[in-house]
């Protein structure tokens, strides 16, 4: 998938490659961020078809958001190309666990906010994404893709 967005890239200006190149994770995570948010919105809507309650239907569409988001993040944003299970594990462990902890985060900044400060949902709902989406950066750039820099042969995976 990253070198179909290379690709279209190399047609762009001089300036906006240099751009897409100095920000390319981040770009990619907002990208994939993006993608994720068409799977959730889709399975909560495949859900509701159904005739799932809320409850069920937002479990349903997080677990496979969340999925998504780390199978697109480990091979696309963070280059993590290991298969080995003691790194698998590691990976998935951490990777729920840090979505669960911004998930709590949001909602208690939710709570706080619009019921208690009486604060509009949508715009504090934006807010609140912009954070987590912030702190799941920093969760998978610093913590549980940290040390995917290299394969086991000491290639590069960084490198275009």
């Amino acid at each position: 998938m990253n070198t179909l967005i290379r690709k279209i890239i190399s047609k762009f200006p001089k300036k906006l490659q240099e751009f897409y190149y100095k920000y390319e994770k981040g770009l990619l995570y907002i990208f994939y961020g993006g993608l994720t948010t068409l799977v959730s919105l889709g399975t909560q809507y495949l859900c509701f078809y159904v005739g799932l309650n809320t409850a069920v239907q937002t479990t349903v569409s997080w677990i496979c958001a969340v999925t998504f988001a780390y199978i697109t993040n480990k091979l696309w944003v963070f280059d993590s190309r290991s298969t080995e299970k003691k790194t698998l594990l590691r990976e998935i462990l951490q990777w729920y666990g840090a979505r669960l902890v911004s998930y709590f985060l949001e909602l208690g900044f939710l709570i706080l906010t619009v019921d208690i400060l009486e604060c509009n949902l949508i715009l504090m709902k934006i807010i609140g994404q912009v954070f987590v989406m912030a702190i799941n950066y920093a969760f998978s750039k610093f913590v549980i893709f940290k040390n995917n820099k290299k394969t086991q042969n000491g290639n590069n995976l960084n490198k275009i």
